[in-house]
């Protein structure tokens, strides 16, 4: 929200209160109001992880819609779009089966010693 001229009072938790004045022709921003509208005009059952999962698969399978209200994110969206589809593609994962490791068995000589002997047992 944008005030042009205008006061502000906000009531703090400890009782106080902060008021600020516009003075005419200046523009502030006010994030309390934003935040207030934007609330307004989400609806309540939007969830912006469920969007940005939405939008990550559609863009690994190349069918995310580019297009956009703004021409300049619409034109970034593209960009995005042409770098993911020239990344190479990762091989496909397959699960194989464990293979357990087999070793010689390395003989104990009379000569070899403690902690040789210690090492090979091991």
């Amino acid at each position: 929200m944008i005030s042009t001229i205008g006061t502000t009072t906000i009531q703090a938790t400890n009782g106080g209160t902060l008021s600020t004045t516009t003075a005419p022709n200046s523009l502030v921003m006010n994030p309390t109001s934003m935040l207030v509208e934007m609330k307004s005009f989400i609806p309540s059952s939007y969830t912006f992880e469920t969007e940005i999962q939405r939008i990550k698969q559609e863009l690994l399978t190349s069918n995310l819609d580019c297009s956009a209200k703004d021409e300049t994110n619409g034109e970034e969206l593209y960009e995005m779009q042409d770098i993911i589809d020239h990344l190479p593609k990762l091989p496909e994962v397959q699960q194989q089966k464990l293979t357990i490791p087999e070793f010689d068995e390395i003989e104990v000589k009379v000569t070899d010693s403690v902690e040789i002997k210690k090492f090979i047992l091991k």
